[in-house]
């Protein structure tokens, strides 16, 4: 029962996904240094003043360490 809330937030973060808009999506993972985990990620976009959209968005994506803010937008773009 624990489990019934996570499908609303993958269908949210997926809604997100598709409406991220791109120049938006580089503003918030502004001051990121690299590489940086989904965690740290998500914090910067929020700390940046991201929109709800971008911040789903990014809380979406996989858990792993990102090299670079190319490789979050080329992620995005593959989830959506």
């Amino acid at each position: 029962m624990g489990c019934g809330n996570a499908g609303g937030r993958v269908r949210r973060g997926y809604l997100a996904l598709m409406n991220a808009n791109p120049i938006e999506l580089q503003k918030a993972l502004g001051g990121v240094n690299y590489p940086a985990g989904k965690g740290t990620i998500v914090d910067q976009a929020r700390q940046n003043g991201a929109g709800d959209e971008i911040v789903a968005a990014l809380d979406a994506l996989p858990e792993k360490e990102y090299e670079s803010p190319a490789q979050v937008s080329k992620e995005v773009a593959q989830e959506s």
